[in-house]
């Protein structure tokens, strides 16, 4: 075998297994979608803030969700929930309004009424309310407290919710599946001052991830303790909603596959 021979091989194999790496960046910082105070949906790179718009639709409102099927949802002034995906079309009415946020969870909608203080759950399939309850918050938070942000975590059935009190006086609390008591994880800190945590969302991977409102920063968050780490700083956009898709992103996923399935390849003929 001569020196050309081995650097034919040796170069695919570099080169896939650099595919098959590039994947994972793909899945620790996602895309995602964000609602602005404008009234506009942008699709944001959150490893480096870069957005484009998502739509040409204007829509107002707080909160923000996304199918696996990458259908966007909102809900409007009045509580009532619409896709908004393209044009606007109504979904149904939650009869609640001041609706913080949304968040996908199997065949409907997880949100958070600061209005009524209840959570609640939107079935998609019958576009009705089938459980609220008041939510009954830790004592030690003012009766200025917002909620601003819901997550569902699918391997617990907890809901984490953000809330501030304040300017830069952000909280992180959980409820316990079937309860209907906030509780204290603890503080969420972040660098955007003047700002607080306008929406929290999982990501594919099961990652925790938080959003400021003013300067658009991302961060993630440990769900036990509610300590945040930095992932980017953004531009001035007044951002109000986050929806992370609740699937792996498939340009990862068939990247990583691809790579696997190339290295598997080139070792059979290599061997």
């Amino acid at each position: 075998m001569d020196c050309m021979d081995t650097t034919r091989r040796a170069v695919p194999l570099a080169l896939l297994a650099a595919l098959a790496c590039s994947a994972w960046p793909l899945q620790a910082a996602p895309m995602g979608w964000v609602m602005n105070t404008n009234q506009s949906i942008e699709w944001v790179d959150l490893a480096t803030n870069i957005d484009t718009p998502a739509g040409s639709s204007f829509f107002p409102s707080d909160s923000l969700a996304v199918s696996p099927t990458n259908i966007l949802y909102a809900a409007d002034p009045v509580g009532v929930l619409w896709d908004v995906t393209g044009p606007p079309i109504p979904v149904g009415p939650t009869q609640r309004t001041q609706i913080a946020d949304l968040d996908w969870a199997a065949g409907g909608l997880w949100g958070y009424s600061n209005g009524s203080q209840e959570l609640f759950f939107f079935d998609l399939g019958s576009s009705s309310v089938t459980y609220a309850a008041p939510l009954t918050l830790p004592a030690s938070l003012s009766a200025a407290t917002v909620v601003t942000g819901v997550a569902y975590q699918s391997a617990s059935g907890d809901v984490f919710l953000s809330a501030y009190d304040g300017p830069n006086n952000d909280l992180l609390l959980r409820v316990p599946q079937s309860s209907s008591t906030a509780l204290l994880v603890g503080s969420l800190l972040h660098g955007d001052n003047f700002s607080h945590v306008s929406d929290i969302d999982f990501d594919p991977t099961g990652t925790l991830v938080a959003m400021t409102w003013f300067h658009r920063w991302f961060y993630s968050v440990n769900p036990a303790t509610a300590a945040t780490g930095f992932i980017s700083a953004g531009p001035h956009r007044d951002s109000t909603g986050l929806a992370l898709s609740p699937v792996p992103e498939p340009a990862a996923a068939w990247l990583f596959g691809l790579g696997l399935a190339g290295l598997a390849v080139w070792r059979r003929r290599l061997s």
